[in-house]
């Protein structure tokens, strides 16, 4: 729900700073409370944790690619038609 906010929040600014003709003086007031923003405590640890969720779910990714990869392989190598589930046995 952070992440949505946030997400939310930023979209909003970006949009107003993209469409608005507020001029140069609004533009450095919107940058700066961004920077003071982007730059909090809660902000920083939202960055983290989305970043090491996304390893995570990178890594996790990465193994049932490599899972499918060896699969395939072992299918065709076997000749068969792809019922032969190294994990299941089946």
């Amino acid at each position: 729900m952070r992440l949505f906010r946030f997400g939310l929040v930023l979209g909003l600014a970006i949009g107003y700073i993209a469409g608005a003709a507020a001029g140069r003086q609004r533009y450095e007031q919107i940058r700066s409370m961004y920077q003071r923003l982007s730059s909090s405590g809660p902000a920083q640890q939202l960055s983290g944790e989305v970043r090491d969720l996304a390893g995570k779910a990178g890594g996790r990714l990465e193994d049932r690619a490599t899972q499918g990869v060896s699969r395939i392989t072992d299918s065709v190598k076997r000749g068969g038609d792809g019922s032969d589930d190294p994990t299941t046995g089946r």
